[in-house]
């Protein structure tokens, strides 16, 4: 589950999607070629996703093989028209924090300071939030703030994420 053999960026995601939607729900029924077709289009991705958060390539392709043994077990719950790609990359993260959170040694608390928040201590809350799946207590801890302050930071970087209209 390297990524060998699997299609390299492939379709974008809305045309991967009207090809993933169909086989989801195809797989929810128990159809299995249907099944193999969808890991076939995605497991690239799901991979690319799970070794982003677990960084250890061998614990990674565990930890992506579990990921479709999850889809294969929910995807009945997939509903028609919603980002099946979205859907499958949203079971791949929570794997993979789960097996990130099972697995590491807590943080080690900086000193405490309530600091304003600026990009890099915003940009810091997030990967430690996402990529490195921590708790926000814990984010909190290591940062040396209040969660409330990394529950602000955590917004304010989600937030520079969003695209931003276009001005005329």
């Amino acid at each position: 589950m390297n990524g060998q053999g699997h299609e390299r960026g492939g379709p974008s995601s809305p045309a991967l999607d009207t090809v993933l939607g169909p086989l989801l729900s195809r797989a929810g029924q128990g159809d299995e070629a249907a099944f193999s077709r969808l890991y076939d289009l995605a497991a690239a991705r799901v991979f690319g996703l799970v070794r982003r958060v677990v960084r250890d390539a061998e614990q990674a392709e565990h930890v992506s093989g579990e990921v479709f043994v999850e889809v294969w077990r929910t995807a009945s719950r997939y509903r028609q028209g919603s980002g099946a790609l979205a859907w499958v990359l949203s079971v791949a993260h929570r794997g993979a924090v789960a097996h990130v959170r099972s697995t590491r040694r807590p943080l080690t608390p900086s000193p405490t300071v309530d600091l304003p928040p600026v990009e890099p201590q915003r940009d810091d809350a997030l990967g430690l939030s996402y990529f490195d799946a921590y708790a926000v207590a814990d984010v909190a801890g290591a940062l040396g703030v209040s969660v409330d302050v990394a529950h602000a930071r955590l917004r304010a970087a989600l937030d520079g994420l969003r695209p931003r209209p276009a001005t005329a």
